[in-house]
Parts: structure tokens; C-alpha cells; sequence
């Protein structure tokens, strides 16, 4: 946040006229829209220690709060790039737009902004409730061609592009984020695969609905998995590989077997229950501070319901404990 107000602040030139000032809203509202699209996406980036120390849920929730700012700045930034063009160059609104259109860097920063905001329209809670999950996660993977493209049109423009120490500091945060999502999104899943070279053993019917995978790897204490904690399990099956979606344990880690408990609840989980053993499974993680740490008092009171009592179950099981507690 220092670094983009000092980068506005170095592109300011005081004016009075509409067209200035429009513009000066202009290049603010692009810095922090560009800044803000890096949070979002590095609250996203699966870093381990950030999840455990703030929880996976909580995080989620900056990134629904945040991602509706980013997209109003986003906008914003919009509107008065081309209301500043339009005074400035004494033209209608349409006849400016194509003008600006005209111009690789805007055009892209265009197509990133529409992008985004079908990711924010299929985020928003009434469309999301009509879209398969499948569907919703699909749409999210715009963000982050939405983000490349408007990492060209900030690099492409005049606030960035004029100086080459400007272009270094911009580009660095952008580039250490990109690292981060590379290493805990693609890395990491594929490393524990190859170390833990995990399988599905079993499925087991538990009940209308709901069934128990049990996985079989090597040195599985290594994944120091908690109890209370979950994964993001991809199973290399056809019509499942796509998808990599979160399931907590629903039992402790014993010796070299995992399980996880999970209910029917959309395509993606209704085909689980058809995965066959041998099937090879992408683990990453784990994540969540609903662990036995984040025990306060002795005497605790554990309430879940439906299938979300898989993670509570397995906390109750192992959570140290004496009469009263």
C-alpha cells in the first residue's frame, strides 16, 4: 500500500482543470485496483502458514469483502479514464471509447476488466446458488487471465512505463506473487503426490448419500495433518481430475492410511463414490486452525451438524481430555 501511494504520488501533477483531476482519479484508482488484485490473489495462493494462522474460512471472507472493492476500483478506474479522455479531447463518450480502445495496453486492461466482473457476477451469492460448483470454479480461473491482462496495460501505461525503477518496483510484487500461486497451487500438490504417492484403497457406503474414501500412502505422518484439519483432494479419475475441491479428515492419520467422509452434494462429490481403487490422488495441505491448539479452556463444547461433523468427529476422538472436560 506505501508502494503504490508513493508511485501515485511521484505521477501527480497538481492541476485545477477537469481533465487533470479526472485523470488523477484515474491513475489512483488503477494503482490500488492493481494492488488489490494482488491480495486477492495472494489470499488465494494456499500459503500454508497464512491458513493456519487465520483459518481458511476467515481468509475466504477478506477475499469475497476484497474482491467486491478491487472490482469497484476496477470500474471506477474505468469511468474516469474515460470521462478524463473525453474532456480532454472534447469528444462524446462512444466516439472516446473507441479511441481508447484503439490502443493495445486499454485493450487489454478491457478485456481483464470483463473478466473480472464475470467473476464477481458468477460470485455473487444468488448466481452461485443456480451454477454448479464445477461451473463457479471454472468461471474463477478468468481471474487470473484477468489479472495477466491487466498487468500488461499497467506495465503498457504512462504511470509505470516512464521510468524504468517505476517498472521494476511494479513488477517485482507481481512476479513474487505469480511464484507463490506456482509453488502452493501447482508445486507443492504435485510434490506431495510424488513423495506420498498417495491412492484410494477403499469406498465405503456410510449412508444415504455419503461415503467414506480411505487412502493409502507412504510417510504419511510427514503431511502433519491435524485432526480438525482438511485437504484439497484431486483424484486423477476421469470426469474428476478437473477439480480439486476441500474435505477435512474424518479420521487421525494412522500409519500410512487417510480417510475422509463426504456427502453427495453435487456432481463432483456424487462421482466419488464411483472412484475405484488404484486411483492416484493430488493432496494439498493441510489447512485450517480448527485444531486441538486453538483449545482455550478445559472444558470444551463441540456442536456440528450434517456431514460437517466429519471434522468435529475426528476432533472429539484424539482431543485430550479427562472426566468434566
Amino acid at each position: 500500500a506505501v508502494l503504490v501511494t508513493l508511485l501515485w504520488a511521484v505521477q501527480v501533477r497538481p492541476s485545477v482543470r477537469l481533465d487533470a483531476l479526472l485523470a488523477t482519479g484515474a491513475h489512483l484508482t488503477g494503482f490500488l485496483a492493481g494492488y488489490g488484485v494482488l491480495v486477492m490473489l495472494l489470499l488465494m495462493a494456499r500459503v500454508p502458514a497464512v491458513e493456519h494462522s487465520f483459518g481458511a474460512d476467515r481468509i475466504a471472507r477478506w477475499h469475497a469483502l476484497g474482491g467486491r472493492y478491487v472490482l469497484s476500483l476496477c470500474l471506477g478506474h474505468g469511468v474516469l479514464a474515460l470521462a478524463g479522455f473525453a474532456v480532454a479531447t472534447e469528444a462524446g463518450p462512444l466516439s472516446a471509447a473507441r479511441s481508447l480502445l484503439g490502443y493495445p495496453g486499454i485493450a487489454a486492461a478491457a478485456v481483464g476488466t470483463a473478466l473480472l466482473v464475470t467473476v464477481g457476477v458468477t460470485s455473487a451469492r444468488a448466481v452461485r446458488r443456480r451454477v454448479r460448483h464445477e461451473t463457479w470454479r471454472a468461471a474463477h480461473l478468468l481471474a487470473y487471465l484477468g489479472a495477466a491482462l491487466g498487468f500488461v496495460h499497467q506495465m503498457a501505461g504512462p504511470d509505470v512505463a516512464g521510468s524504468l525503477v517505476t517498472r521494476w518496483l511494479w513488477a517485482m510484487p507481481h512476479a513474487t506473487v505469480a511464484v507463490v500461486l506456482l509453488w502452493y497451487r501447482g508445486v507443492v500438490p504435485v510434490r506431495h503426490a510424488l513423495r506420498h504417492s498417495l491412492r484410494v484403497l477403499e469406498v465405503r457406503p456410510e449412508g444415504p448419500g455419503v461415503v467414506s474414501v480411505v487412502m493409502q500412502g507412504i510417510g504419511l505422518d510427514r503431511l502433519r495433518a491435524e485432526p480438525g484439519q482438511f485437504l484439497r483432494w484431486r483424484f486423477l479419475q476421469r470426469r474428476l481430475w478437473r477439480t480439486a475441491l476441500p474435505f477435512s479428515l474424518s479420521a487421525p492419520v494412522r500409519g500410512d492410511f487417510l480417510r475422509i467422509t463426504v456427502k453427495a452434494a453435487g456432481d463432483h462429490t456424487r462421482r466419488i463414490r464411483r472412484l475405484r481403487p488404484g486411483t492416484r490422488v493430488l493432496a494439498s495441505g493441510p489447512f485450517g486452525a480448527l485444531t486441538a491448539h486453538r483449545r482455550t479452556r478445559r472444558r470444551v463444547l463441540l456442536i456440528a451438524g450434517g456431514v460437517g461433523i466429519t471434522p468435529i468427529r475426528v476432533l472429539f476422538e484424539t482431543l485430550p481430555g479427562g472426566p468434566g472436560d
